[in-house]
This record gives structure tokens, C-alpha cells and sequence, in this order.
């Protein structure tokens, strides 16, 4: 009786032994589903936090973006509208200057030529001498204290040249210049000119006006181009 007590307490245990381990493997597989779920669980809210990010770092970087190209934009239509008000400014200053300049030409023609003198010449190689009562300064650019100046192409020269082609009524384009000399006086000058292609040659007397030019006072028809 004892021994067979024995060899059931022997079997109880060895069934309580089962039972024991059986219950650590089924703790230590929960421990492990547990613990797989919440690495789990983590890694994908660590994975949603770093797609919001990016997706919200993206969203700021397409604004801003945006926002660059706007300032972008709005900088080439101020630049654009300034470029415009200056090209009209520009515009609008060259069409006064030119109405100012054809009013200039239109009064240097509107001289009456029933006043026209002419007398017969009274100085060696002058045929005839011909004055205007009403001849005016053609205008000038100059300002300041006046320096007549006789080199090619400066302003006071082309003033000059301007006004000997009001004299003689030869255009500039079909004009040579033949000689431009002083008078005796930094404000006086005289001119020697003729048409292209025609031998008649014309000695132009001009006086400088402070701000308003050199105005013709005198025009000699010489029998001969003594400047030639």
C-alpha cells in the first residue's frame, strides 16, 4: 500500500511538473505577443510620425515654394511697370523736345520775305548783300558762359552750321561747310557755304545771343568761293 502511495504521489507530481511547465510556456508565449505587438505597434506609430513629418515638411516646402514664386512674380510686374513709366517718361520727353524743335523750325520760316533786303555788293568778290530785319537765333543746347568753339561736330559748332542753312536757306544735308572763321569777337563768326553741286557760294555773318544762339545778321552772295 505504501509503495503504490508512493508511486502515485510520484505520478502526481510528475503531472503537477507538466502542469507547472506547461503554464511558464504559455506565460512566456504571451510575454512574447505582447511584447512582439507593442514593438510592433511602436515601429508604425514612429513610421506614421515620420510619414506626418515628412508630409508636413513637404507641405511647408510647396508653400514656401509657392510663396517664393508669388514675391518672384510680384517683383518682375513692379520692375515691369516701372520699366513701362520710365519708357513712357522717355517718350513723352522726346516728343516735347521734337514739338519744341519743329515750333523752332516752323518760326525760322515764318519770316515775311517781302522784308528781305537786298543790296548790290560794295566789297571786293561780294555780288549782292541780303539782311533780314526779322532773322532770329536759332536756339541752343548750351548753358553757362559761352565759349564759341570751332571744332567739327561740337554743339556750339553744330549751332553754327544750323544757323548759316537758316540763313541761306541751303538744307543742312545738301550743304558744304566751306570754312567756319572768328570775327574779331569770341560772339561773332562767319561761315562760308554753298549747295552741293552748285558753285554759288554764300558768306554768312552770325552773332551769339546769350541763351537763345547765334543769329545771322548778314548774307553776302560772293562772285567767286574764296574758301574753295
Amino acid at each position: 500500500m505504501a509503495k503504490y502511495q508512493s508511486r502515485l504521489d510520484k505520478r502526481s507530481k510528475k503531472n503537477t511538473n507538466k502542469i507547472l511547465n506547461i503554464m511558464i510556456a504559455v506565460v512566456v508565449l504571451l510575454i512574447l505577443v505582447v511584447g512582439g505587438s507593442i514593438l510592433i505597434g511602436g515601429g508604425n506609430d514612429k513610421s506614421s510620425d515620420t510619414a506626418s513629418s515628412s508630409t508636413g515638411n513637404g507641405g511647408n516646402k510647396k508653400a514656401s515654394a509657392e510663396e517664393n514664386k508669388s514675391d518672384t512674380a510680384k517683383k518682375d510686374d513692379e520692375d515691369s511697370n516701372d520699366k513701362k513709366a520710365a519708357d513712357e517718361k522717355e517718350d513723352k520727353k522726346d516728343k516735347d523736345e521734337k514739338k519744341s524743335d519743329d515750333d523752332k523750325e516752323k518760326d525760322l520760316k515764318s519770316e515775311d520775305d517781302s522784308k528781305l533786303k537786298v543790296q548790290d555788293g560794295d566789297e571786293p568778290n561780294v555780288d549782292k548783300t541780303v539782311v533780314h530785319p526779322d532773322w532770329k537765333p536759332v536756339g541752343t543746347s548750351q548753358s553757362g558762359e559761352h565759349v564759341s568753339s570751332y571744332d567739327l561736330g561740337t554743339p556750339d559748332w553744330n549751332e553754327k552750321v544750323k544757323a548759316l542753312s537758316y540763313a541761306t536757306g541751303i538744307p543742312e544735308n545738301n550743304m558744304t561747310v566751306w570754312y567756319i572763321e572768328g570775327n574779331g569777337s569770341p560772339q561773332k563768326s562767319i561761315g562760308t557755304v554753298s549747295a552741293k553741286n552748285d558753285s554759288q557760294a554764300y558768306r554768312v555773318y552770325l552773332q551769339w545771343i546769350d541763351g537763345e544762339g547765334w543769329q545771322p545778321t548778314k548774307v553776302q552772295e560772293l562772285i567767286e568761293n574764296d574758301k574753295d
